[in-house]
């Protein structure tokens, strides 16, 4: 093995268990020496791979994690068919094949503790990652009238916010339903709303 193989699979190791430790108690309780203990190394290597710190760890982490998210999950959009409840139904399917991103947990906690700059940052690759490609599905699903006109935006949102307490729960509430139960109950609300079909069709 190459020394460069080397050192691409130490990063990679490094990014994987920092990934870990921030998901499981989120950026401001983990430390570098956390870090350092979890991978069996000093804490002073850790600044051979990311010379700026904690920081600049959690966004290289959370930089992998969203284009991840962004490449699964526009395959999973392309491969569907072309209604809105096939293309909700591929994004769910690949959602709950993927460990939680606790993303509200992220923007409103773990965010707000980085830099303006890498805050900046991380919004603009989540909402490129995420939010736009939920949101042009739900635009054009307008555009054909198949579902009424509102804020793309705002359903991307709601659906994210939904499918990510999907993941969630199923990690961290014993006996919940599998995700995909879950998912399917969540998109018929999306699609079909709360009320009786009956109250619906006056």
């Amino acid at each position: 093995m190459t020394d460069h193989s080397v050192a691409s699979d130490s990063r990679q190791r490094l990014l994987d268990t920092a990934q870990a430790l921030f998901h499981e108690r989120g950026y401001r309780a983990v430390t570098m020496h956390d870090i350092a203990r979890a991978l069996g190394i000093r804490q002073a290597s850790l600044y051979y791979h990311v010379p700026d710190g904690k920081e600049q760890l959690f966004v290289e982490v959370a930089r992998r994690n969203f284009e991840q998210h962004r490449t699964g999950l526009q395959a999973a959009l392309d491969q569907a068919g072309d209604d809105l409840e096939s293309q909700l139904r591929a994004a769910a399917a690949w959602f709950c094949t993927r460990p939680s991103m606790n993303l509200l947990g992220m923007m409103h906690a773990d965010m707000p503790a980085l830099s303006a700059d890498n805050h900046r940052t991380l919004n603009g690759l989540a909402a490129y990652c995420l939010f736009e490609p939920i949101a042009a599905v739900f635009a054009e699903a307008i555009a054909r009238g198949e579902i009424r006109a509102m804020a793309p935006d705002l359903l991307a949102g709601s659906f994210l916010a939904l499918m990510d307490g999907v993941s969630y729960s199923s990690e961290h509430q014993p006996g919940t339903p599998p995700r995909h139960i879950m998912a399917e109950g969540i998109i018929s609300l999306v699609l079909d709303g709360l009320r009786p079909r009956d109250e619906r069709e006056h």
